[in-house]
């Protein structure tokens, strides 16, 4: 039942009610052949198919609504079955029992009469009942003046308008029926048209636009990049370029969590990626940049701010943005009993690519991730390195404008990684805009032609590799190897040679002989560092060294005392 509900909810309730007419039919046909004489005579055929068509009014919305808490068939008919039974015979059985008058528990029968109207079965059973008993009660108190005074005397009670409130007459039942199908059927087109989805947002738009003025009237603890501040001054900034020029826009993109405590996950980051360039997005766990992600891709609805691909709104037209972008999700969403070859075949048509070029791009794009001794195994069988690559390949179809690709190497070995990103790098020079997360710094290094690092849901830097190197990693990284032949009196020479020389070097690390230095680097060039080293080597008997810039890892660890401790990015 997840159809429209034209099609599916209200046009099959509407066909089952209406195959429910013969059956009604072939039960008076019944009651005739077993001569009823309650729903056969005086006109009351018509009183026994309008007990029937209301039943079916009322039971077939209930059953479609009962059915969507179940996700098998089987199960689904089996505890249906139950509830019918329950809900016909044993309500019945109970309220009967009860009016006995020997069991002194008429007043609780009269209100677990009035509570069980809701259920279309007992609402049945109990009028058929009443409807008999009213009939024959009646026809014996008419039939002679012994019956009519045995009747007044014993307090026999019939009702002459067989649709009467009060007991034996049916009205209640043939009113809880009508009205009990009509909220029914309300109910289903409302969930199936999530319209009662629409009217909790409505009623809740107040209480959340409150509860996010709070969140955004908080100040940030932490200071602005003045790279991300240029970044945003230029997106915000009217421009004569179309927006149809850049491939991916972010403007003022926030989220906030909707919890006892609103969480803010990402806090309005603006970003233009082009044509051609590989972004990375960075950060730690519970930073932002999954849920980021997710915004982009339309996984997560946006609390403020937009982004548009290719000149479309997510927040607007996300069946057009979706037309436009490739996607690789952090965790692999392929259907086990398929082929590699047969799911990328099933992509390429959802994708719109002509049927005479399906092939030639699917053997492409095996070839070029190394998926062709696999192709015609099915993806159960595959290793969570060609998982991956699989589902790179699939965001990498149909030729989008923007690709996102969320930790696409995890589980890959050293060759496959290669040659993803020999992958990525060729869409990437093809023209493709490449917005990628990963927490391999080597691959960022890599691919990316700008990044940026996430703290609390804000940049916290942008920029290409070497620029955020230059301006965040002050110093240099020193490793050297010292022949020490066993003995331990030339490494602390070394060691105290480099204290003594670099002040304010420190020791990272040591082991066998090697030792890994971080040198500050005010005062000091390149030439001067190779310059005492050279002088010092022989001294020493250092066997090799080598001096470099300090990496991108350590520029990103730099941010680590930012953001604080965090299981998850949002619920």
């Amino acid at each position: 039942m997840t159809q429209p509900v034209e099609q599916m909810g209200l046009g099959s309730c509407i066909a089952l009610w209406a195959c429910e007419s013969p059956l009604s039919v072939l039960l008076q046909v019944v009651f005739k052949a077993f001569d009823v004489h309650a729903f056969t005579r005086d006109g009351h055929v018509a009183d026994a198919l309008l007990l029937l068509m209301l039943y079916g009014w009322a039971i077939i919305p209930l059953m479609y609504l009962m059915n969507l808490f179940f996700s098998g068939a089987a199960t689904a008919y089996t505890r249906l079955t139950i509830f019918n039974i329950l809900s016909g015979i044993a309500t019945f059985l109970m309220v009967t029992i009860m009016r006995i008058p020997a069991v002194k528990l008429e007043e609780l029968s009269r209100t677990l009469d009035h509570v069980f109207l809701v259920l279309p079965n007992h609402c049945l059973g109990m009028a058929v009942s009443s409807f008999y008993e009213n009939y024959e009660t009646r026809r014996y108190c008419t039939s002679s003046e012994v019956a009519a005074h045995y009747c007044r005397k014993y307090n026999i009670q019939y009702q002459e308008n067989f649709y009467a409130w009060s007991s034996p007459g049916v009205g209640r039942f043939v009113t809880s029926l009508a009205v009990s199908g009509f909220a029914y059927l309300t109910l289903l087109f409302l969930i199936e048209t999530d319209l009662l989805w629409r009217l909790k947002t409505c009623i809740c738009a107040f209480w959340r636009r409150q509860a996010l003025m709070d969140v955004y009237a908080q100040p940030s603890g932490l200071p602005e990049d003045q790279d991300v501040a240029d970044e945003r001054n230029r997106i915000l900034a009217p421009s004569p370029c179309s927006p149809l020029d850049t491939p991916l826009v972010i403007k003022e993109l926030c989220k906030v969590y909707e919890q006892r405590v609103p969480l803010l996950a990402v806090d309005k980051i603006s970003l233009a990626v082009q044509k051609g360039e590989c972004f990375g997005l960075l950060g730690f766990n519970g930073a932002g940049k999954t849920t980021t992600f997710k915004m982009l891709t339309g996984e997560e609805t946006i609390t403020s701010g937009d982004a548009f691909v290719g000149g479309y709104s997510i927040s607007s037209d996300i069946g057009k943005v979706r037309q436009r972008i490739g996607y690789c999700p952090q965790f692999d969403a392929l259907l086990d009993h398929m082929t590699g070859r047969e799911t990328l075949i099933m992509y390429a048509r959802l994708r719109g690519i002509p049927e005479r070029h399906i092939s030639a791009y699917v053997e492409n794009t095996l070839r070029g991730l190394l998926l062709e001794p696999h192709a015609n195994k099915l993806v159960r069988t595959y290793s969570g390195g060609n998982k991956r690559k699989l589902s790179t390949g699939i965001a990498l179809l149909g030729e989008p404008a923007v690709i996102f690709l969320d930790e696409p190497s995890t589980g890959m070995d050293p060759v496959a990684r290669r040659l993803l990103w020999d992958t990525v790098a060729r869409a990437r020079e093809s023209g493709k805009a490449i917005i990628i997360t990963s927490h391999s710094m080597e691959e960022c290094e890599a691919l990316c032609t700008r990044l940026a690092i996430m703290v609390q849901g804000q940049f916290k830097c942008l920029g290409s590799p070497q620029h955020l190197k230059s301006k965040f990693g002050s110093g240099y990284s020193l490793r050297a190897k010292v022949l020490s032949n066993g003995q331990q009196e030339a490494l602390e020479q070394f060691k105290a040679f480099v204290d003594l020389t670099f002040q304010g070097s420190v020791l990272e690390d040591e082991h066998q002989g090697m030792v890994h230095y971080h040198l500050p680097g005010d005062n000091l060039s390149w030439a001067k560092v190779f310059g005492i080293l050279e002088k010092a080597k022989e001294k020493y008997r250092v066997d090799d060294y080598s001096v470099s810039q300090i990496s991108l890892e350590q520029v990103f660890l730099s941010f680590a005392h930012l953001q604080p401790p965090a299981e998850d990015e949002g619920p």
